[in-house]
């Protein structure tokens, strides 16, 4: 059985993995970028906490890194790293090829990484062609075309989330856990009963989702909002890239019961029976560890 490292940059935390080829995780270790910050040079920070754990494991000869943003055509460098500007610009896989003779380094985008992962890793038996969209922070997508990564025309092809909505927005603004916190707070402050929201410190998507178990009506609404942006983005994925197959992962997908009617009732208003009639859209499976996952499958010739 071959091991293989998973690295999964995130903006609040940097995981790494040791992975089996059969996707069993028998190792994982997570350190906040927070830490990683504090003497003001995260780029170097990161890099030894990747040589510390490749020292911790000599055994492992092959690293695939996800990251969350746009990454160079070639697959070395970083480019464009949203909550993370310190490090764009790194040339990140040639300084690690230089530290660490014999070892390969995978570098891709995390969604794109994670629906990678989803399709070695989650005992589905997925199409060869599907989209994987993560709802957390941010709105997430990568796209698996003939059971391989597809990566635009420069590399960074395929970013839903940045898709500009009926309002003027982006899907992310509308949906993000910004846009959905205060959508929600708005919604709580025009409705005139009673809500369980009205006695909690803070909003956010764990809050959101026992309210709506309890049938808590802003609740409700907030998810109803959230499912009509998922609902419309799925569409015009299924329009541009001949897709029928939707994994939905990330955090705030835990909802997707509250959210499932409103994403069905958007996509059929706008699609035609070409792309209902084999409609197909499924939970992610892999969750907390699908970054780790899906970076280790980077590493799959």
């Amino acid at each position: 059985m071959e091991i293989f490292t998973g690295i999964d940059i995130g903006g609040s935390s940097v995981k790494f993995g040791l992975v089996e080829s059969d996707g069993k995780l028998l190792e994982k270790k997570k350190v906040p970028v927070k830490e990683l910050r504090a003497s003001g040079v995260l780029s170097e920070n990161i890099l030894a906490s990747i040589q510390e754990w490749i020292k911790d494991h000599p055994q492992v000869k092959e690293i695939g890194i996800g990251v969350p943003g746009m990454i160079s055509r070639d697959r070395r460098s970083l480019v464009e790293l949203a909550n993370m500007p310190e490090l764009n610009g790194l040339p990140i896989v040639e300084l690690l090829e230089k530290a660490n003779p014999g070892i390969a380094f995978y570098l891709e985008n995390d969604a794109n990484a994670a629906a990678l992962g989803e399709y070695y890793f989650s005992g589905q038996q997925l199409p060869e062609n599907f989209l994987l969209v993560t709802l957390g922070t941010g709105v997430g997508s990568g796209l698996i075309i003939d059971h391989k990564i597809f990566k635009g025309a420069d590399g960074n092809g395929l970013e839903l989330g940045h898709i500009v909505a009926g309002n003027g927005k982006s899907i992310e603004q509308n949906i993000g856990k910004v846009g959905f916190y205060a959508k929600a707070a708005e919604l709580l402050k025009e409705h005139k009963g009673k809500s369980v929201l009205r006695d909690v410190a803070k909003i956010d998507d764990d809050v959101l989702l026992e309210a709506a178990r309890d049938d808590d009506p802003v609740a409700l609404k907030a998810f109803a909002y959230y499912g009509k942006y998922v609902g419309e983005a799925l569409a015009t994925a299924a329009y541009i890239l001949d897709v029928k197959t939707f994994i939905i992962g990330g955090g705030v997908a835990k909802g997707y019961p509250f959210m499932q009617e409103h994403v069905l009732k958007s996509m059929q208003k706008f699609l035609t029976p070409y792309y209902l009639d084999k409609l197909d859209i499924r939970l992610a499976v892999l969750r907390n560890n699908a970054g780790i996952l899906g970076a280790a499958a980077l590493c799959f010739k």
